[in-house]
């Protein structure tokens, strides 16, 4: 029992000295302020209801968000507090499943020349709008990717960051003592990223260990340069752990003599702590057009591995001259069908903005560095993206239409969205999701967006901001 007590405080201490630091602060802070200082406190939100309808037969209502968020941003001389806390209805539970989360509660602090930001705050380093190489470490709720901007679905991380201003350029120190995960959608969502492993048995997905995953400090150092001869810098040291998770494989059977037996996939979240080198440049060329470059060096990052000893083996009926081969494999694998390398990502985009049409394309790779022959993940993958925005009857209507798409896998995903502020605080929208490529093999380690097909759908909703 000593023993288990003593674990459990060594997991809970980062979290609870960083909260007893934040919460010191905004009490001490208050309590030396004059009343005047914090008398007005700006309180606003917004209310956003959203419903769509598959494309696809059979047609289903997908009742995709409800949601109120509210914030509370006090601006004080010397600092600055904000708190934003969401309520959702997570229909991926049930009908009515509510939820309170708390994706930023900071306090900052103005000094003579920095700032220092202490609490759960969101992390953004990218310029680029799709997949920033710069952007890996910012966690996101990706449980309803697609029909809130990633703006909402930013989750805040547990840090301490300094910022030390030298004339337009900054430098930002943060120290994170706990990891925060992106929150991917579990297997009974239709949102759920299919996982690869051996063809033809089922999967099963064990909870998270949140004390596990979330007991690794992770530090970064950050620098800026503002905007110099129309071209702004960014570059960064990390040892960090990105949000999205590998899978750690284990094949069991249900008895555990009879290698027949109906077997499974037990499949478990795991993340892994990397040095990170990135780099960034945004130039404007002209007042409407902007390119920018990004790319980040990943010392490791975990790839899924199958060897073909089990791609080739069917479980459903088995050859008994391949039993052997696929015993052996699944016996001294302890690794978890998980193999890590180092990896490239970059990105190039280029934008116009006009007056009323802002129109980008953008492509975006990744580049595996000598990976082990049984990896199925693509060495070098590629993803190309296009936007168009269009603000009509004096901005009051936006819009936008934009394509992703994969050439390894021939898929892409089409986004068609139409806001109009129908008063100063309600706008309504309307738009389209569609899905297409071909349906992946049960191995393809990959984005696909041919698994979503039977998810192209019309969405309307309103939203109300106060």
């Amino acid at each position: 029992m000593k023993i288990y007590n003593s674990i459990i405080a060594q997991t809970l201490r980062p979290v609870l000295v960083c909260r007893f630091i934040l919460l010191t602060s905004v009490l001490l802070r208050l309590l030396v302020l004059p009343a005047d200082a914090y008398a007005q406190p700006a309180l606003t939100g917004d209310a956003h209801l959203l419903a769509g309808v598959t494309t696809t037969s059979p047609h289903q209502l997908l009742p995709g968000v409800q949601r109120l968020t509210v914030n509370l941003d006090h601006r004080f001389e010397g600092g600055r507090f904000l708190a934003r806390t969401d309520v959702r209805n997570r229909f991926e539970a049930s009908a009515d499943s509510l939820e309170w989360t708390l994706p930023e509660f900071w306090l900052e602090l103005y000094f003579s020349s920095g700032d220092l930001r202490i609490g759960r705050q969101i992390l953004q380093p990218g310029f680029t709008a799709i997949q920033s190489p710069l952007n890996r470490i910012q966690p996101l709720d990706l449980r309803n990717f697609l029909l809130e901007p990633e703006s909402v679905l930013r989750r805040g991380t547990m840090a301490v960051a300094y910022s030390l201003y030298r004339g337009n350029s900054r430098i930002k120190a943060i120290v994170s003592p706990v990891h925060t995960p992106s929150l991917i959608p579990s297997p009974p969502s239709r949102w759920f990223m299919p996982i690869p492993a051996p063809p033809g048995i089922p999967l099963r997905i064990a909870p998270l260990d949140h004390n596990s995953s979330n007991r690794r400090p992770q530090a970064a150092l950050l620098w800026d340069s503002g905007t110099i001869s129309a071209i702004e810098l960014r570059a960064g040291v990390l040892y960090w752990t990105p949000s999205q998770p590998a899978y750690f494989k284990q094949i069991l059977f249900s008895d555990p003599n009879s290698f027949l037996s109906t077997p499974e996939v037990l499949l478990s979240e795991t993340f892994t702590p990397t040095w990170i080198f990135n780099g960034a440049a945004s130039w404007q060329v002209t007042g409407t057009i902007t390119v920018t470059a990004e790319a980040a060096w990943f010392r490791e990052r975990a790839f899924d591995r199958i060897p073909a000893a089990l791609r080739d083996f069917r479980w459903d009926a088995p050859d008994p001259l391949l039993i052997p081969a696929a015993l052996q494999v699944i016996s001294t694998e302890d690794k978890g069908f998980l193999s890590r390398h180092s990896t490239v990502e970059a990105a190039f985009e280029f934008l116009y903005t006009g007056t009323s049409t802002t129109l980008g394309a953008q492509w975006n790779t990744r580049i595996i560095r000598d990976p082990h022959p049984d990896v199925i993940q693509d060495t070098i993958f590629h993803t190309l993206a296009a936007t168009a925005r269009r603000y009509l009857f004096r901005q009051r209507l936006v819009s936008e239409i934009s394509m992703v798409y994969h050439p390894n896998g021939n898929d892409f995903w089409i986004r068609s969205e139409h806001t109009y502020d129908l008063m100063d605080n309600v706008a309504i929208s309307a738009g389209a999701h569609f899905f297409g490529g071909p349906l992946p093999e049960a191995n393809y380690g990959d984005l696909s967006f041919g698994s979503y097909r039977g998810n192209s759908m019309l969405f309307a909703g309103i939203r109300y901001y106060f």
